[in-house]
């Protein structure tokens, strides 16, 4: 994703049994890491004394994770469970076995309940692709502070742009709605297709119009 500077670079891997040790893990949880992740590395740590930017109370560090898989499969629920594991913003780097890579990123909030608990939120996934080659990786943008720069991880993720002023939070609930609408435009648009009855059909593109114009609005720059 980015060119992460030798002073972030941690490097280490992170066995297992460390994790489950912070949050015990289901007999299922526990065979999918088993089945499907090789090794978990703690890649970098994007912290005010590695990278010399700001922390704020919503994002203090930021860790990036690589995940080096078994074959071709991973279930997201995985990725989920090691965010409830460590408790700070994390951004995985998932690295297949046939060298395809890809990015996953769930946004995290501190909780307002509990000061030392992290909220885990919507979870954004890229398509696994040919990794770019060396050198060939943007520089960390610059950021006024941590919580910006988490935002830029999210930018290479999102499908859509941010809006002027508009929050990470806000940013993210946007998406995640337009992802919800856009399943539910696909089954509308299904059952259109199969809809035999003229009046059932009429009626069933009247909501899905609607639909579309609702995910129009979303996609816009600025709200109406």
């Amino acid at each position: 994703m980015f060119d992460y500077p030798d002073s972030s670079q941690v490097n280490r891997v992170v066995p297992k049994a460390r994790i489950y040790a912070s949050l015990r893990p289901t007999t299922r949880m526990r065979d999918r890491l088993t089945q499907q992740v090789q090794e978990i590395r703690w890649a970098a740590k994007l912290a005010p004394e590695t990278i010399r930017i700001v922390a704020t109370k919503q994002v203090p560090e930021i860790q990036v994770f690589r995940l080096l898989l078994k074959g071709d499969e991973l279930h997201l629920d995985v990725l989920d469970y090691l965010d409830k594991a460590i408790p700070q913003p994390l951004i995985f780097e998932l690295r297949r076995s046939d060298g395809q890579q890809a990015y996953s990123a769930a946004f995290k909030r501190p909780s307002e309940a509990e000061l030392v608990k992290w909220v885990l939120g919507a979870r954004f996934t890229t398509d696994f692709s040919t990794p770019p080659q060396e050198g060939d990786l943007s520089p960390l943008p610059a950021s006024l502070d941590l919580e910006r720069l988490y935002a830029a991880h999210f930018a290479k993720m999102l499908p859509l742009a941010s809006r002027a002023g508009e929050s990470l939070e806000s940013w993210i609930e946007r998406c995640q709605e337009h992802r919800m609408l856009e399943r539910k435009v696909s089954q509308l648009t299904s059952k259109v297709n199969n809809e035999k009855q003229f009046n059932r059909r009429v009626e069933l593109n009247r909501d899905l119009n609607t639909l579309k114009s609702e995910l129009e609005l979303l996609c816009k720059k600025t709200p109406s």
